[in-house]
């Protein structure tokens, strides 16, 4: 049999699935031929078109991890390893461990950093902080139950009138969310008293008005004389921050989402939020949420764009979501801050303009998946992002740009 040679020409157009093996000529830009692939394995492409075989690796730490985060450029990272929550830092040849939370249970962490430093969690049941190493709540916690209040009258010199009664917990980690109102009518020459079982701050209004005005502090006592130069309560009608599957921070405001909600807290109080205005709902459980300088995307039954997150719209950029723990952050570029994340139709690159492009689609007919992982990578002058999903039939893809994906029947992220 004639054994005939076929040009094959620059490989920088990197996988095309969906053309027939016999179909993959194509051009570049400047019209030189090129070919795609047609399927490739544990190999680079760079932007020339040449082929390298990926180079080994070798294990640094053993054991079963999951949620693997770290800070860009790398400072710390954390991952829970062998059920444990544990923050790793360069240590030279190694890294040196240190477990901030033991005894974790098997759910996806999210990992944000706030503009206090410190590295906020959750795990959809936990939402919980890291600072200076410690792991410590994201808020100081609120009083189970207001304190016991009584009117003494005679015994001080409040004026007659309605007063309106409130209380928090001051700690390490900021101020609680205060109690209820309590509300009390009060005659004339009287005092409020309270008794609790820790140490609490007393906010206490003027006689008929409505603005909750610092007292004093303790276990118990009395307020025989209103206050009027004192702190207004800036945690009234606030609710502590619920736990969720994904933590981000935006311009001063932490985001929690939890199923197709996405809350938002005060500015610069990431522990509390207001639970008459501040969540965001949406018509299915939200997979993505990532942060740009222009705004955020978020993926639920559709992908959309926000600019301003209390007063902006939402706008489509995609008619369909994005699958869960695969999106990520790309390296500060010229261009500003980009992200990225796995859609059913391919990798999706977000832009600080919150214009977004499908790099994928045109070229890649992927299968779904219920979950799935990515991880940037710059090495040997290629900037890739290694993609992994769950639950979908054996591919695997490579491309030059932006992307570099085996799409695994099952197994540990990659």
């Amino acid at each position: 049999m004639a054994v005939r040679s076929v040009p094959i020409g620059s490989l920088a157009p990197g996988l095309n699935n969906r053309l027939e093996p016999t179909q993959l000529d194509t051009a570049l830009p400047n019209r030189r031929p090129a070919t795609y692939l047609y399927a490739a394995d544990n190999v680079d492409i760079n932007a020339k078109g040449y082929l390298k075989r990926r180079r080994g690796q070798t294990t640094a730490i053993s054991g079963r991890a999951h949620s693997i985060w770290s800070t860009s450029p790398f400072s710390e990272a954390f991952a829970v390893i062998n059920g444990n929550l544990e923050r790793l830092r360069d240590g030279g040849a190694d890294f040196t461990r240190v477990i901030v939370r033991p005894n974790m249970p098997q759910l996806p962490v999210s990992f944000s950093r706030g503009a206090d430093n410190a590295v906020y969690w959750s795990n959809g049941v936990t939402l919980r902080r890291v600072i200076n190493g410690e792991d410590r709540p994201a808020v100081t916690d609120a009083l189970d139950t207001a304190p016991l209040v009584a009117v003494g009258k005679g015994e001080g010199s409040l004026r007659a009138g309605r007063y309106l009664v409130a209380f928090t917990r001051t700690g390490p980690d900021g101020e609680s969310a205060a109690t209820p109102i309590v509300q009390l009518q009060v005659p004339e020459g009287s005092a409020i008293s309270w008794s609790a079982s820790d140490v609490v701050n007393v906010f206490l209004s003027a006689p008929n008005g409505e603005i909750l005005i610092y007292q004093t502090l303790g276990l118990g006592g009395s307020v025989p004389v209103h206050t009027q130069s004192g702190r207004e309560c800036d945690t009234l009608n606030l609710a502590p921050m619920p736990p969720g599957t994904i933590v981000r921070h935006y311009k001063g405001r932490m985001l929690v989402v939890s199923g197709n909600l996405l809350f938002y807290s005060l500015p610069y109080q990431y522990g509390v939020y207001d639970p008459a205005s501040g969540y965001l709902a949406f018509a299915e459980p939200i997979s993505v949420v990532e942060v740009v300088d222009g705004g955020i995307f978020i993926a639920a039954d559709k992908t959309y764009a926000l600019a301003d997150l209390v007063e902006g719209q939402l706008v489509e950029r995609l008619p369909y979501g994005a699958i869960p723990f695969t999106s990520g952050t790309l390296p500060r570029s010229k261009q500003g801050s980009q992200v990225f994340w796995q859609s059913v139709h391919g990798l999706v690159i977000g832009n600080p303009d919150l214009s977004l492009a499908n790099v994928q689609e045109d070229a890649l007919d992927v299968p779904s998946a219920t979950a799935g992982a990515t991880l940037f990578r710059d090495r040997d002058g290629l900037r890739q992002i290694i993609a992994t999903r769950t639950r979908v039939e054996p591919s695997v893809a490579v491309a030059s740009s932006y992307m570099e994906a085996e799409i695994m029947k099952k197994g540990t992220f990659q």
